[in-house]
């Protein structure tokens, strides 16, 4: 890693930090940064994932007191964070660069819609349910074990699709389905975090520079929140999200068109 690569990963940690604070959507900037810098394009998926964790962890932390007195089987959610969590970093151990690749302007795709239009999908299943009566406890376990999986594995736009799910199983307060969200996406990230550096699949030089700059850029975000249009941000995120998604399309099938 070269002096100009360390400024890159901290200035792009700073710059996720900061949106992950304030509105999501980081994983844009780390993912591509640490594939600029050189990183394999799984071990950069890792990379990321470990930047962004401590950043979750002081989320959560804000949140706890909004997790006291749940009536949800939080054990059971974590539990199933951890399984899930686990089968998709295994998943993702096992998969090649060539094939992640391949996934990666897909899943890039998936969590840039969800990012755009997560909200809406939210409000729509929330006005669906009305009063009604919430889905069956198992369909939303399932579903919640399916997302711990995909967090595993890549896990952008996790935190929406938790949101989500919260819905179905009659969850109406935003502040304790945001603790709700934190404590299972921190579960999930934070499985993985351990399981990658157990098998020693971690750059540390790139990932320590760009945490640091996550921290900063987080901690920094708290005294600009109030000062930023967080309209005016989410718009600025979802077209710097589809631009990394064309981008991807291009570089990963685009040859390969051009090429026949």
């Amino acid at each position: 890693m070269t002096l100009s690569q360390a400024a890159v990963l901290f200035i792009a940690g700073m710059l996720a930090g900061g949106l992950n604070a304030m509105a999501g959507g980081g994983g844009f900037i780390t993912l591509p940064a640490l594939l600029w810098s050189g990183s394999a394009p799984i071990l950069a998926n890792i990379g990321g994932t470990i930047a962004v964790w401590p950043g979750l962890l002081a989320t959560l932390f804000a949140f706890r007191r909004n997790l006291q007195g749940h009536k949800h089987p939080l054990k059971l959610y974590m539990g199933m964070g951890v399984v899930g969590s686990s089968i998709g970093a295994a998943l993702l151990l096992v998969s090649t660069n060539s094939f992640f690749m391949a996934l990666l302007p897909w899943l890039l795709l998936f969590a840039t819609l969800l990012f755009i239009f997560g909200k809406r999908i939210t409000d729509r299943l929330v006005a669906m349910r009305g009063g009604g009566e919430p889905f069956p406890r198992p369909v939303v376990w399932f579903l919640l074990f399916l997302i711990a999986i995909y967090g595993g594995y890549f896990g952008g736009g996790m935190g929406i699709m938790t949101l989500a799910v919260l819905t179905l199983i009659g969850m109406r307060n935003i502040h304790e389905m945001n603790a709700l969200k934190s404590l299972l996406v921190t579960v999930i990230n934070g499985v993985g975090v351990v399981i990658f550096i157990s098998v020693g699949k971690v750059e540390w030089p790139r990932c320590l520079v760009m945490t640091v700059g996550c921290i900063i850029g987080g901690y920094s975000a708290g005294s600009l929140s109030q000062k930023v249009d967080s309209a005016k941000l989410r718009r600025f995120i979802a077209a710097m999200a589809s631009a990394m998604t064309l981008y991807f399309f291009y570089r990963t099938y685009g040859r390969l068109i051009a090429g026949s």
